[in-house]
């Protein structure tokens, strides 16, 4: 059969040439051709045997729409081909069929062109003009659409309008690519006009994730890897990154933020370690493809273009000794669309103030009946210490300490960048500005960040770029501390007649203000760099990079308190420098084999190291003080203390990758990585980590045709592996030696009493001491329905952590307390569930809603291994609150079963120690005796039983509005906080009440008219004191925006491509029981600040 397009002609090269310009003619009578996706989507079934390809392409034609164009002199179609192929793409099957050919096709939708390569030259020299318009799925236009042409940096990008305009030779291939649409690719051919309707990809399989050394599509992950949605991020005011994601990712735990410039606490899927330590449970954090030292808060948020997460094992192994808490991975913007340069401007102004839950401290009326209660039957007046108090008290005088330690804050933020490329390099440019003021006094933060990253093609081969950033960060100011307001009574006098404050206040209490008076400079410096190469080898698929980068870290804190050192004077100078440097060298190989068979292996060899030094000196009593911190030679010369000190680590090591796919249905990924770390002992310097997991696309059997109506997508994976975390620190290996001075464990010699400097061992060295490893199970499922209008995923883990560091204590005798070494073993399992559903989905209104939980159960497994009382089951460490079978974090204490009344002491049955107004708790050996040892037990665990968040965005026409609400429960025993009484639970009236505030409430205290309360009395606690606890359960509508974006019509008179205004809030409400700062923290009660609602308003504009 010949071509529906062409009859056969005489072999006559003069007729070759006409036929070409006829070709060409009757191509371009095809302008206009508007690209469904009919040849992106259609999937054809074919088994054939020895059959020529004329017949072959007849047999297409008959089972669908395609229809050939191709000429018989210049195409073999009598050759004989055999294949049997199962729901394969049409661009696939021509693959198998021409594969020894020397034959290329182009695919114009329905139609498609074949022929010889040895007319590529000559339509290659055929440039056309090509235009077109791109819309979505309800026929609006799309602007922002990148239209690249295949193989090369050559682009541009749709206007207002979806408009293009590209140059592009017949034999090119235009690729469109959108966020959140599907990608296609149409062949130019002789079309001069290309119309596309892009359509939705709800599941973006297509989508490449960062998955560490590399990029990996998502449809072929096989592991735990996810992608924040961190589109919201310039609305929400987060000065961090972090804070964008709190409760937005399952397993994903993000601590509460209370202090300006501050990162919170993160852990993914537990506590692995003994310790509840930050730093022991923090991931792996990776910018731009470089283990990352710093603080995050450094890195401006607006210049982030992705955070994916690597959860399980297998995900996390590529990092071996280092990602045993999971891996964090952080891309920055690029240089994306070619065309003119893109300048995008934001700003946003935040109000800050307390919520609902903030604790003020009495004032006077409130606090006379609290000391009423306090101090029954007495004359409180007269209890006060001096007399400028009693008279404070008789005229209810209020020296407003609250009111002038805190005050509403604020965020003012400013970002601006340019970003753009040409042909053969890209740019991103941009510098930001953050002031920061807390709610108390001196909680401030001021930061400005410049980031320059850039990438140029030298030639065909040789690629360069570089990533950079440089931060300036400002925490001047003494520590705040909003328990200040607490530390004396509100009728107490706080200045002197000339305004300044007083020294001494109630006979004996430095007046807190003078702390104010602090001269306190807090400069730090980030600055970090990457470059790097790519070298295309001669080998096809194979590539080498190389990367260096280095992180150069200071702080220098200058503080000088005139008040200091019994009003003396006190000054210190500190100063440190972080430097670290890594050297990456990645070879990779990517291959697709006969359609079905696609490679990809990495392979990475480096090493990294990190040093630190300091300086450290301070000084008090100066005879002195104009210079303040720097002038600490006016300080006491014998009391002047310096301290300095360099060390240093180096890291070796090197990972080795293989994916492959067969068909898009079968995935198998295998990693082994083997660390090198000069801190660990000679005998454990070595750590070895493997992985293995696998997927399997169960929605492109065969067999699963009948549930395409429904059923879009289904994924199974599971993966196996272990990482491991270097919990050691740079020395703790080796038998350390300090130094010290008179009055410091040192010696005097002579009369004059001069001080002498001496030496000694401080720890013992284990060469055994080594890795932390753990070893994880993760098996998830993928999926998507009803037009991928409902999708998602599950996953479950089983994770164990073995030879954990731990500091056990050895006999007194040996000169020495404790010795790191191995021990123990934490396991942690748990459930993920991930849900996203498009409610309603038309021209002008959009609502999607999506849904995650996680709970994780963390138990120790075995801790000393010893059984000393010899009952066969291995012994708890109770003096560490760790106890097997347990978790890390229990509630350990008496048990509250009432409180002793008047009438037991009337019938005498108090014990001793305790009084009316205590609480009675339980005798649980039964012994008639109270003892620490034996009457105390696990009331619960300070752990959340499971988290959720739920977010919905709701688009109408030009307006949006996302709402994000955060969760986290406690079930029946889990998430427990200290619920003290005023000033905890082991302090005396005498100690507190006559000297110092309380904070209001209406604390539920007892007394002889008040016995059911919930607290014990006012006069003190009784022998063995309990502690009250509360679950911290709490939902919390946690953020809220509302933006409008100008409508494009608007913007062209205006010379914008993007104007959006925006409101927003955060922490806007909190329903809880928890009567502290905040239930996430579980601070409030004495020391922390409360959970501030932020109130946001802003604009975006680009040009």
């Amino acid at each position: 059969m010949v071509g529906k397009a062409f009859k056969v002609f005489p072999p006559s090269k003069m007729f070759l040439i006409m036929k070409l310009f006829v070709l060409i003619i009757c191509l371009s009578s095809f302008a206009a051709v508007p690209v469904s996706s009919y040849s992106q989507d259609t999937k054809l079934s074919l088994s054939v045997a020895n059959t020529s390809i004329k017949q072959v392409l007849t047999e297409i034609e008959e089972n669908s729409e395609f229809y050939f164009v191709y000429n018989n002199n210049l195409v073999n179609v009598e050759r004989k081909v055999s294949i049997d192929v199962n729901k394969w793409k049409i661009s696939k099957i021509l693959d198998a069929i021409f594969e020894n050919d020397e034959v290329v096709f182009s695919l114009l939708d329905r139609q498609i062109i074949i022929s010889p390569k040895s007319m590529a030259g000559v339509k290659k020299a055929l440039q056309n003009t090509v235009v077109g318009v791109v819309v979505d799925e309800f026929d609006g236009p799309l602007p922002g659409v990148s239209v690249m042409v295949k193989g090369t940096s050559k682009g541009t990008v749709t206007d207002f309008d979806g408009k293009y305009t590209i140059a592009a030779s017949s034999d090119d291939t235009l690729v469109f690519s959108y966020l959140g649409m599907k990608t296609q690719e149409v062949t130019v051919g002789g079309s001069i006009t290309i119309n596309v309707n892009m359509e939705p990809d709800a599941l973006g399989l297509e989508e490449f994730v960062v998955v560490g050394y590399g990029v990996s599509k998502k449809s072929d992950l096989t592991g735990a890897v996810v992608s924040a949605d961190i589109e919201r991020l310039s609305e929400i005011p987060n000065v961090s990154v972090l804070q964008a994601l709190q409760g937005t990712v399952a397993g994903l735990n993000v601590g509460a933020v209370d202090a300006a410039g501050e990162d919170p606490t993160i852990s993914i899927r537990g506590q692995n370690s003994l310790s509840s330590g930050a730093a022991a449970n923090q991931p792996l954090i990776v910018v731009d493809g470089i283990i990352y030292r710093g603080n995050l808060v450094d890195l401006n948020k607006s210049d982030i273009e992705s955070v994916d997460i690597l959860k399980d094992a297998s995900s996390a192994a590529i990092y071996g000794s280092q990602a045993a808490n999971g891996v964090m991975l952080i891309t920055t913007k690029k240089g994306k669309v070619i065309g003119k340069p893109t300048i995008n401007y934001t700003a946003s102004y935040t109000v800050q103030t307390p919520t609902g839950n903030a604790l003020e401290p009495m004032e006077s009326d409130e606090l006379k009946d609290f000391l009423v209660d306090a101090y029954p039957g007495q004359d409180v007046q007269s209890l006060l210490n001096t007399q400028e108090m009693r008279d404070g008290y008789a005229n209810d005088f209020n020296n407003g300490m609250w009111d002038i330690i805190t005050g509403d804050g604020y965020i003012n933020n400013h970002n601006i960048s340019v970003r753009g490329r040409s042909e053969d390099f890209g740019y991103f440019f941009s510098g930001g500005f953050t002031d920061v003021k807390g709610f108390v006094i001196n909680d401030t933060y001021k930061k400005i960040n410049y980031r320059m990253n850039l990438d140029a093609k030298i030639n065909d081969w040789l690629s360069v770029g570089t990533e950079a950033f440089v931060t300036t960060s400002d925490y001047s100011g003494a520590s705040p501390r909003s328990d200040l307001s607490l530390l004396v009574m509100p009728w107490t006098p706080l200045y002197e007649a000339d305004g300044s404050p007083r020294q001494i206040l109630q006979n004996t209490w430095t007046n807190p203000l003078l702390d104010l008076e602090t001269q306190d400079n807090d400069k730090r410096l980030n600055l970090f760099a990457n470059i790097h190469a790519d070298v295309k080898l001669p080998i096809d698929g194979l590539n080498y990079r190389v990367n260096f980068s280095q992180n150069y870290r200071t702080t220098n804190h200058d503080s000088f308190d005139p008040n200091g050192a019994n009003f003396t004077g006190f000054g210190y100078k500190n100063s440190s420098i972080n430097y670290n440097w890594t050297l990456d060298n990645i070879l990779t190989y990517s291959k697709t084999f006969n359609n079905i068979h696609n490679i990809n292996a990495t392979f990475v060899y480096g090493v990294e190291e990190i040093t630190t030094s300091f300086t450290n000196a301070n000084a008090q009593n100066f005879t002195n003080d104009i210079l303040g911190y720097n002038a600490l030679e006016s300080g006491d010369p014998t009391l002047n203390v310096i301290n300095t000190g360099k060390e240093g680590e180096q890291s070796l090591y090197t990972m080795g990758r293989l994916q492959y796919g067969y068909d898009n249905k079968y995935l198998l990924t295998g990693t082994i990585r083997r660390d090198g770390f000069s801190g660990f002992g000679t005998n454990e310097k070595i750590g070895v980590f493997p992985s293995i997991a696998a997927g399997w696309v169960v929605s492109e059997e065969n067999f699963m045709d009948s549930t395409d109506n429904w059923l879009n997508y289904l994924k199974f994976r599971g993966s196996y592996g272990s990482t491991g975390r270097r919990a050691v620190g740079r020395y703790d290996t080796q038998a350390t030696v300090t130094s010290t001075v008179a009055g410091n464990y040192g010696y005097v010699f002579g009369d004059g009493l001069t001080p002498t400097q001496t030496q000694n061992i401080e720890s013992l060295a284990n060469n055994d001491l080594g890795w932390e490893t753990t070893t994880g199970l993760n098996v998830g499922v993928d999926f998507a329905f009803l037009n991928s209008r409902i999708r998602g995923n599950v996953e479950y883990y089983d994770n164990s952590t073995k030879d954990i560091l731990y500091a056990i204590q050895i006999p007194y005798t040996t000169g020495f307390t404790t010795i790191n070494t191995n021990i123990g073993e934490v396991a942690n399992h748990g459930l993920e569930v991930s849900l996203t559903g498009q409610i309603v989905k038309s021209p002008d209104f959009k609502w999607e809603t999506s849904f995650s939980f996680s709970r994780n159960r963390n138990e120790i497994v075995s801790i000393l291994g010893a059984d000393n009382d010899g009952d066969g089951v291995e012994d708890d460490l109770v003096a560490n609150r760790l106890f097997i079978g347990e978790p890390t974090g229990v509630v350990f204490d008496y048990e509250i079963i009432g409180m002793w009344q008047e009438a037991d002491e009337e019938a005498d049955v108090i014990p001793n120690g305790f009084f009316p107004g205590t609480y009675k708790i339980a005798d649980l050996d039964e012994s008639g005796d109270y003892s620490a040892t034996f009457d105390k037990k696990i009331l619960g665990y300070t752990d959340p039983d499971y988290r959720f968040g739920i977010a919905n965005t709701f688009t109408y026409k030009q307006f949006s509005l996302y709402t994000f609400i955060n969760s986290i429960q406690g079930g029946k025993d889990y998430y427990y906080g200290t619920d003290a009484l005023i000033f905890g639970a082991t302090n005396t009236q005498n100690e507190r009440y006559i000297s110092q505030n309380v904070f209001k409430g209406g604390w539920d205290y007892w007394t002889p008219d008040n016995p059911d309360a919930r607290f014990r009395g006012l006069e003190g606690p009784g022998t063995y004191e309990p502690n009250r606890y509360l679950q911290r359960n709490f939902v919390r509508i946690q953020d809220v925006s509302l933006s409008y974006t100008f409508d494009k019509d608007i913007l062209k008179k205006t010379g914008f491509s993007n104007l959006k205004l925006f409101v927003s809030g955060k922490n806007l409400a909190t329903f809880t029981r928890w009567r502290g700062w905040d239930p996430e923290t579980g601070q409030g009660y004495t020391q922390g600040t409360p959970l501030l609602a932020n109130y946001t308003v802003g604009l975006n504009v680009e040009f």
